[in-house]
C-alpha cells in the first residue's frame, strides 16, 4: 500500500514540476496578438497596433535607422531565407496609411538578425466608412496564403493606435 501511495506522490511531483517549467500566457496577452502561420512562416500582428508616425518626414527619417524603440505592430517571420520583416505605421492628417518596412536578415550560423534595409513600401487611402477610417492591407505570408488585415480608427489626428482584425478573426 505504501508503494502505491509513494508512486502516486512521485507522479504528482513530476507533473507539478513540469507544469511549473512551462510558461503560461495570461488570456489577455494571448488575445493581444493575431498569429497566422503557413509554410514555416508566421505573421504576428498586434490587435491594438501603435501608430508611431504622423508625417511622411518622420517615417522617412526613422525607417532606415539602426533600431526602433517599440515592438513593431506587424512582424512577418520568414523561414527561408531567414528574415524578420517589421512593418511600421504612419497615418497622415488626410487619413492616408503609410507602411514602412524594415527587413532584418540572418546569415547562416548567426543567431542575431541584422538590418538589411528600411524603406517606405506602400500607402493606402482610407476607405469611406461611417465609423471612421478603414484600411485594407494585404500581407503575403507564403505562396499559398495572403492575409488581409483590416485596420480601423476614428477620424482623429494624430493617431496613437489602430484596431486590427482579419477576415474570420474578430
Amino acid at each position: 500500500m505504501r508503494r502505491w501511495i509513494a508512486a502516486i506522490v512521485m507522479l504528482l511531483v513530476i507533473v507539478a514540476a513540469r507544469a511549473e517549467t512551462q510558461p503560461l500566457l495570461p488570456a489577455a496577452l494571448d488575445q493581444a496578438v493575431i498569429r497566422v502561420q503557413s509554410s514555416g512562416n508566421e505573421l504576428i500582428v498586434m490587435r491594438q497596433a501603435p501608430v508611431a508616425y504622423s508625417t511622411l518626414e518622420q517615417i522617412a527619417a526613422n525607417i532606415a535607422g539602426a533600431s526602433v524603440a517599440s515592438v513593431p505592430p506587424v512582424r512577418l517571420v520568414r523561414a527561408s531565407p531567414p528574415q524578420e520583416i517589421d512593418y511600421l505605421l504612419c497615418v497622415t492628417s488626410g487619413g492616408t496609411l503609410v507602411l514602412g518596412e524594415r527587413v532584418h536578415t540572418r546569415a547562416a550560423g548567426e543567431h542575431r538578425h541584422t538590418l538589411l534595409r528600411g524603406q517606405i513600401v506602400r500607402s493606402y487611402p482610407s476607405l469611406s466608412v461611417p465609423e471612421g477610417w478603414l484600411w485594407l492591407v494585404q500581407v503575403p505570408l507564403s505562396r499559398e496564403i495572403t492575409v488581409t488585415l483590416q485596420l480601423r480608427a476614428p477620424v482623429a489626428w494624430p493617431l496613437e493606435s489602430v484596431t486590427v482584425t482579419t477576415d474570420g478573426v474578430p
